[in-house]
């Protein structure tokens, strides 16, 4: 990821903050999925509240500006991938208090990672699997805690952005320890983990998402996510 890429990269989401809030409240319901679908859609092409924002190439789709979202049987999911000039995010523009839906599932598969991507030096900060929680998106202010698949790096310890001190993220799964190609699962209490990782509780709403980039170390990268929930318990 190029220099000053990371931490302009929810700015783009100013839309969500600008425009207020989009989510509606879900009186009674204990769990909310977010990849909800029940057809495929064509390569680059978003529905209901989910969204793509592209971060490089400036012009154009570059090397490989790749998303889908699948529908198979009675499975479906979201596939991504990303070349070497790639950089990008998919993402649900629906926002959310966190301290009312603290819980984060879901599943994610990366078939290949970005070869020398390591989100600790800043010349190499790629990644292929990223799940973000962006609290207060816009232009100021706002925070974001992303998960993680690193090539390689120290699991569950936070991490600050080289870039901008507003970006934190956790390493969930590595290549070097968890391979490529096999589905994982996942279950994070998001309000402690922001806590933990910012030294305090988010105090303003929130919205989710993923990102692929492989630009900075001139790559490619894939990953998949199915089954994306929040909870409240």
């Amino acid at each position: 990821m190029q220099k000053g890429k990371r931490c302009g990269i929810w700015v783009l989401w100013v839309l969500v903050g600008a425009l207020g809030m989009l989510a509606h409240p879900v009186w009674g319901q204990e769990s909310v999925r977010v990849d909800d679908f029940q057809k495929t859609y064509k390569p680059n092409q978003t529905f209901g509240h989910w969204n793509a924002r592209k971060f490089a190439p400036v012009f154009g789709n570059g090397d490989v500006y790749f998303f889908q979202f699948v529908h198979e049987g009675e499975t479906h999911h979201l596939h991504l991938k990303s070349g070497k000039d790639n950089s990008f995010s998919v993402g649900v523009e629906e926002d959310f208090e966190v301290k009312d839906w603290p819980v984060l599932e879901w599943e994610w598969r990366v078939t290949q990672l970005p070869a020398g991507g390591d989100v600790r030096i800043k010349e190499k900060d790629d990644q292929a699997g990223a799940m973000c929680v962006i609290v207060n998106p816009g232009l100021t202010g706002f925070s974001s805690l992303c998960y993680l698949w690193e090539n390689d790096g120290p699991k569950d310890k936070p991490l600050v952005s080289t870039k901008k001190d507003n970006a934190r993220y956790l390493i969930l799964r590595t290549g070097a320890a968890d391979g490529t190609g096999k589905w994982y699962s996942e279950r994070r209490n998001i309000l402690e983990d922001f806590t933990r990782v910012f030294g305090r509780a988010p105090d303003k709403k929130a919205v989710l998402g993923i990102q692929i980039d492989s630009d900075s170390v001139a790559g490619q990268a894939e990953a998949f996510y199915r089954n994306i929930s929040r909870k409240k318990k």
